[in-house]
Order: C-alpha cells, then structure tokens, then sequence
C-alpha cells in the first residue's frame, strides 16, 4: 500500500464537500445513486482517497473552444 492510500491520509464527507463547496448531503446522495465521486467503505465509515478525488476533478475540467 503506498502512502496515499493508508488511512491517515482518507478523506472525511465533510473534507471533500468542503474542497468542492457542496453540501455533504450532495456526497451522501450520489453514494445512494452510486454515481460521481468513488469512495471507499471501512466497514461503516466513508472515506475518500485524494488521488481518486484528483482524478474526478480532472474529468470535469471543461477547455474552452479556441
């Protein structure tokens, strides 16, 4: 396992909706609908891991037309 993905370094519900400027309802919405955003499940508790958030965002870069 490589340091990014140990536990210390998960991200909480609250971390990513506050990265993104989105209610953490919004995160627990799309993990019902299993869309958006992977996460990770430790028994109960949800976690994001900050390469998997780098790479969603990198999908949603939008390029302007030249």
């Amino acid at each position: 396992m490589t340091k990014d993905d140990s536990e210390e370094n998960l991200l909480t519900p609250a971390q990513v909706a506050k990265i993104l400027g989105i209610p953490v309802s919004t995160l627990s919405r799309w993990r019902s609908e299993r869309r958006e955003l992977p996460y990770v499940k430790i028994g109960r508790v949800v976690r994001y891991r900050p390469c998997d958030l780098a790479e969603w965002l990198e999908t949603k870069i939008v390029h302007p037309r030249p």
